[in-house]
């Protein structure tokens, strides 16, 4: 990445370049007239390293007092430019490269997400598991309590129709009861489930919650549809 640094003819500001991104620095008229309007060229290297160079012979380029063309510098170095010796701010140079240099990539890595939606599969299978079964447990009781009431007509029976009846009877009494009861834990505990997973199942980087399971939004999705962090599957 390189860097040319010079004097804002119309303004007097300190003027950088790169490519086609310039910014100023400075209060308008803070820079001399002995720098140029592209007095030098810094290149950025490794370790917070920079390489400074002369655009023109005519030009006064100092560091730490001496007069340089081309030299390797840090910020810790004092670089003055111009014969007025305009001394050159590093924190606009730092603040030059974070504006030209675009940002890394977000990321967003998904993988535990996988865990998460199967958990929520497995809890909301159960729940229709269980009901299933207590639906087929209240069909059968529910046949004999028919059986139980249809006994009371078979007078060969006798008293034991009757107790077959009470029986019948109170086993509907209880399946209703049981039935009422699940009736209302289940949309409880279903409402649960989707309430935790919604705090749980969202994109790492934003927080957003992901509306489709895991297998379809590893498949048509690289990068999340909110932010746009790409995906570590």
């Amino acid at each position: 990445m390189e860097i040319i640094i010079g004097r804002n003819a119309q303004n007097g500001q300190l003027n950088m370049t790169m490519g086609n991104k310039t910014k100023g620095y400075g209060a308008a008229g803070s820079v001399p007239r002995s720098v140029s309007r592209s007095h030098c060229r810094i290149e950025v290297m490794p370790n917070e390293a920079y390489t400074i160079e002369n655009l023109k012979m005519e030009n006064d380029t100092y560091v730490n007092g001496n007069p340089v063309f081309k030299k390797t510098v840090t910020t810790s170095d004092v670089v003055e430019l111009g014969g007025e010796h305009y001394r050159l701010d590093w924190n606009y140079v730092k603040d030059f490269i974070e504006g030209a240099i675009p940002p890394p990539p977000k990321t967003a890595d998904i993988r535990p997400l996988r865990l998460t939606w199967m958990r929520y599969e497995e809890e909301t299978n159960a729940i229709q598991t269980n009901l299933a079964k207590k639906n087929a447990i209240r069909g059968v009781a529910g046949a004999f309590g028919t059986l139980g009431i249809l006994c009371t007509f078979i007078e060969s029976l006798g008293f034991l129709r009757f107790v077959l009846m009470g029986f019948g009877l109170l086993l509907t009494l209880i399946m209703i009861l049981v039935s009422l009861n699940d009736s209302k834990k289940a949309p409880i505990k279903r409402k649960e489930l989707q309430r935790r997973l919604r705090d749980s199942y969202v994109c790492p980087n934003c927080k957003k919650f992901f509306t489709v399971d895991y297998d379809l939004l590893t498949r048509q999705y690289d990068n999340c549809p909110f932010c746009k962090a790409k995906f570590i599957k």
